[in-house]
């Protein structure tokens, strides 16, 4: 890789680590403090909602099944089925773990009382995609928006990618819960979500600023526009955790002042 390569996968991956590790004290946060089962349940309730976000793109996914060789490559259709799976599937584990917490049947207004759109989607318009009870993960589909002005499409969509997942720190700390039902029977649900999830987005690094950024200017922008999806993700995981970090807190993750924290998978206790 040439110079403006290596310090653009270095800066990129500085930004997605940086917030990495604030996603993860938004959990450790929480676990800090004691909370009742109702409110236990309203954060699973909150993160599946995200989970079955991609059941809101049957509506569209005929069109990409009709236009796959065409004007839809193979390859992002089978990312595409690929994403549906593995987030319908820890959906599932979710929602069974709430049965098993709560000891019944949701019912379908509970299981999808957080149901979302994760991202901007072109000619839907704004206030279909907005939730109600969910004003961080809505400015989340409006700083998406922003850069996709800025940046264009294709470019914006590849740069997001680098931050699937929030850079995965919520769910290996997560996974390191134990102790009672809740946090035991998270850490068993987290296992397989970071098995799928982790590595996505720093995974592409390497290859985003090698195919995408050839100048200073575009290094900043990117710098720029990355750090401000992630700082409003990092709020978006916040609000999914009944909000245990405070907007000061907040403001300093994203100026870098980050806790201590170790991503590696290896890292947490087996059998947890």
């Amino acid at each position: 890789m040439s110079d403006i390569h290596e310090r653009a996968a270095r800066e990129l991956r500085a930004v997605v680590d940086r917030f990495a590790a604030g996603e993860a004290e938004v959990v450790r946060a929480y676990a800090q403090a004691p909370h009742s089962m109702e409110e236990n349940v309203d954060v699973l309730l909150r993160q599946m909602g995200r989970e079955v976000q991609r059941k809101k793109w049957m509506d569209r996914f005929h069109d990409l099944a009709a236009e796959m060789e065409r004007s839809v490559d193979r390859h992002t259709y089978a990312e595409i089925l690929e994403q549906m799976s593995e987030e319908t599937a820890h959906y599932v584990l979710l929602a069974d773990l709430v049965e098993e917490l709560i000891g019944r049947k949701l019912t379908p207004d509970e299981a999808l009382k957080y149901e979302v759109f994760t991202r901007y989607e072109v000619g839907r318009p704004f206030e279909q995609t907005y939730h109600p009870l969910l004003p961080e993960a809505n400015r989340l589909i409006d700083v998406a928006w922003e850069a996709v002005q800025a940046l264009g499409p294709d470019r914006c969509r590849h740069l997001i990618h680098l931050a699937e997942g929030g850079g995965g720190g919520a769910f290996v700390e997560a996974l390191r819960l134990h102790g009672d039902p809740f946090r035991d029977g998270l850490a068993r649900a987290m296992r397989r979500i970071v098995h799928d999830e982790m590595g996505h987005g720093p995974a592409r690094i390497d290859g985003y600023a090698r195919d995408w950024v050839h100048t200073e200017d575009e290094l900043a922008q990117d710098v720029h526009w990355l750090s401000a999806y992630m700082a409003q993700h990092l709020r978006v995981r916040n609000e999914i955790w009944r909000t245990p970090l405070s907007e000061e807190r907040l403001a300093a993750i994203d100026r870098g002042d980050t806790a201590p924290f170790d991503p590696t998978v290896e890292s947490v206790a087996v059998g947890v």
